[in-house]
């Protein structure tokens, strides 16, 4: 449609030329004659200014008289220009292309300027939608096609990288374990503490509505829980009489070994308030830091409770389980100065049910319910 009406302003604008080196009515009248023959082009509008932008001939159709204010508005002046300007707009809902075309003599020196409107007739604008809607029929087509093509590769890409992030993740927990175990084992000949409290954290923080996120950090901190002990000698941590005043300050920094065992790994840096913050008190009376209340770390209150419930109702070297009545009665002494008291009522209603069910189990079902769990947080929902 623009190229058509360049053309035709091109083959007029020859003609136009010789016209407009004359002066007079004449030569009004014969640049007039020139345009009359593009409004049966479908020219409604045409025109030519002089050197100067000032209009010297001008002629439309009886159809442009309708919108003639408007396409003057929209082409008020007419400034030397160099080559063949179109703008396409919409005028009383008519498609029109604006042109303007230098006119210049044969030297090349610039005489004026020939502008007009070619109205689009209702047919080329039937033929340019229906050219302009196979065009995206093709582009449209060309994109479902290599979406088509290319949908096996990005799901086999996607099922490799999935494949690769799970055996990552499924290494790092296998890390948590593994390390986790090796202290619980050195400290008391057997991993399963911390098998059963992974389990009693993971019960009692859904019980509180924890996100999973907040549970997956739970799970990790009840895994590396007392990992700083690897740092502390055999004769204060395998020691079967009370500690001296001396060695269990070498017994507390445990907490400060496992902060910087943590500390530059970012798989392993979520299980740090709960190594750092569990042997604090909710009276402030704990170390290391003397914390106190909602001061201490939700994930750190919560497990508190739960390491000092399985040390009770376990079997030890040196004492035989308290049964659950007592285990309860004994952490009841601790509400509010040891424990918090809110969570403390939390954990009193489950354990209930909870402690049966987790203190039954034999060494390989407690790990096979404790992975079921840690899966369902760190792979469930994942493709």
């Amino acid at each position: 449609m623009e190229q058509l009406a360049v053309e035709l302003a091109m083959s007029a604008s020859a003609s136009l030329r010789w016209h407009l080196a004359d002066v007079g009515a004449s030569h009004t009248a014969s640049l007039k004659a020139a345009l009359e023959p593009l409004l049966g082009e479908s020219y409604v509008h045409a025109g030519v200014a002089d050197s100067d932008g000032k209009v010297v001939a001008e002629v439309w159709s009886a159809q442009q008289e309708a919108w003639l204010d408007r396409s003057q508005e929209k082409q008020s002046t007419h400034k030397t220009i160099t080559g063949a300007v179109q703008n396409t707009l919409w005028l009383a809902r008519e498609l029109v292309v604006q042109v303007s075309v230098p006119l210049q003599n044969s030297n090349g020196k610039s005489m004026g300027v020939f502008f007009g409107d070619y109205k689009v007739d209702a047919r080329t604008r039937q033929m340019a939608q229906a050219q302009m809607v196979r065009n995206i029929s093709v582009v449209l087509l060309s994109i479902l096609i290599t979406a088509l093509a290319l949908y096996p590769v990005i799901v086999g890409l996607n099922r490799g990288v999935t494949v690769l992030s799970h055996d990552l993740i499924r290494s790092n927990i296998e890390l948590m374990e593994v390390l986790g175990s090796a202290i619980a084992k050195r400290d008391s000949d057997t991993d399963l503490h911390n098998y059963r409290v992974c389990l009693y954290s993971i019960h009692f923080a859904e019980s509180l509505g924890l996100s999973e996120r907040a549970i997956r950090s739970v799970i990790t901190g009840a895994f590396l829980h007392d990992v700083g002990k690897i740092g502390i000698t055999d004769a204060i941590l395998l020691k079967p009489a009370k500690l001296t005043e001396a060695e269990f300050s070498v017994m507390k920094s445990h907490v400060q070994l496992g902060k910087d065992i943590v500390a530059e790994s970012s798989v392993l840096g979520d299980a740090r308030d709960i190594i750092e913050f569990h042997h604090e008190k909710f009276d402030g009376s704990g170390y290391q830091m003397g914390l106190k209340g909602e001061q201490i770390p939700l994930a750190a209150r919560l497990f508190a409770i739960v390491d000092v419930f399985d040390a009770l109702t376990s079997h030890r070297p040196y004492k035989k389980p308290f049964s659950l009545e007592d285990a309860k009665c004994i952490l009841s002494e601790g509400s509010g100065t040891h424990f918090d008291p809110r969570l403390l009522a939390v954990f009193e209603k489950i354990s209930t049910d909870l402690y049966p069910e987790i203190s039954a189990l034999t060494g390989e079902k407690l790990k096979a319910m404790l992975r079921d769990r840690v899966n369902e947080y760190f792979f469930e929902g994942q493709v």
